[in-house]
């Protein structure tokens, strides 16, 4: 039996004739499903918190290399059992907030499913320092950007209208080529890393092309840094688990200086980005948003020249230029995009019907 509110929207669009049925097929679906369509046009909120995350995950493997010492952080599993815990706990207020809302008792289950995509992709993640330099880890990340644009092309089928722009389609070539231009070099010379250190970042990129679509299935309209506060909690606890697989107690002979390093990395790498990530998500889409994180290597590059002293050839900064071009491309396209005409209500364009009873 159908809803008032279904009753309303079937009198609203079956009196403007066949053309319209797709658009109330859409809406009923909308109505069944709770997902919020992803925003058309500027909005400043969703690009600042993209451009925020891309600033974070692009500065914290600098980091990571840097603590990935026998003296300091001896291996991966350990930096998660202080990383994660930290930035759960900075999150707890929204957790609070959540289950007084009872968006908790509607996120609780669902969250699993980032939860245990996200478990997996940091624990490689972690890892990968220890075989890979700096920017090669960000370099072979963004494999997941790829695949996570196929799939959201798949899942959500509002943002397969990006598909249908020839211009979304050119920026997200030319990020793939300088994607390409910056990994090949050092994956060629042999000095980016070891063929272990590439699977574990490869298995890590695609874990986290599935973790940011399940992020964007799960949310709907709820709030972001809600869901997000549940990921962190269950992630930390499986993270926590694995902590004796390495030198926990390490932890307690670290030095102020990269105890308090390990912690702003917690909170730039985990509870910030993935906060601004997810609000990011909700708002832009899937496709968009990985597509603007291809642009974290280019960061690595900055900061590991900086602080690591890596170098890089011109070559791998004229790839980090085209990967900034082609989703600066890809992000216009999608503020140009509008909303399809809505048909008029049946009081401008069809019949008064009154509402039954």
């Amino acid at each position: 039996m159908r809803s008032p509110r279904e009753r309303r929207l079937r009198l609203t669009f079956a009196p403007l004739g066949r053309r319209h049925a797709r658009l109330y097929r859409h809406a009923r679906r909308r109505h069944h499903s709770g997902r919020l369509a992803i925003a058309r046009g500027i909005n400043i909120t969703a690009v600042l918190s993209l451009i925020g995350a891309t600033l974070c995950w692009g500065t914290v493997p600098p980091m990571l290399k840097y603590l990935a010492r026998p003296e300091f952080v001896p291996d991966g599993f350990t930096a998660n059992f202080v990383r994660y815990p930290i930035a759960a706990l900075f999150w707890l207020p929204w957790l609070v907030i959540g289950l007084r809302n009872n968006q908790v008792r509607r996120l609780w289950k669902a969250a699993f499913i980032p939860a245990a995509c996200n478990i997996v992709g940091q624990t490689f993640w972690s890892i990968s320092p220890y075989y890979l330099n700096a920017a090669m880890a960000a370099f072979l990340f963004q494999l997941c950007s790829v695949v996570s644009i196929l799939v959201a092309f798949v899942v959500f089928p509002d943002e397969r209208r990006l598909a249908r722009k020839p211009r979304f389609w050119a920026g997200t070539l030319l990020a793939i080529v300088g994607f390409i231009v910056l990994s090949i070099p050092s994956l060629l010379t042999g000095q980016g890393g070891t063929p272990l250190g590439v699977l574990f970042i490869t298995l890590c990129a695609l874990c986290m092309a599935f973790y940011g679509v399940s992020v964007r299935y799960v949310l709907r309209d709820g709030h972001p840094l809600i869901l997000f506060s549940l990921v962190a909690w269950y992630t930390s606890f499986a993270l926590v688990a694995m902590a004796p697989a390495g030198d926990p107690g390490s932890v307690l002979r670290l030095s102020p200086g990269p105890a308090i390093l390990l912690i702003i990395s917690a909170l730039v790498g985990i509870a910030f980005a993935h906060g601004l990530f997810y609000i990011a998500v909700q708002h832009l889409g899937v496709a968009v948003s990985y597509l603007v994180l291809m642009t974290t290597p280019l960061i690595s590059l900055a900061v590991s020249s900086v602080t690591l002293g890596e170098h890089f050839t011109p070559v791998q900064w004229a790839g980090g230029i085209l990967l900034l071009a082609g989703s600066t491309v890809a992000l216009h396209v999608h503020t140009r995009l509008r909303e399809p005409a809505i048909p008029p209500p049946p009081s401008q364009g069809g019949i008064d019907m009154p509402e039954p009873g």
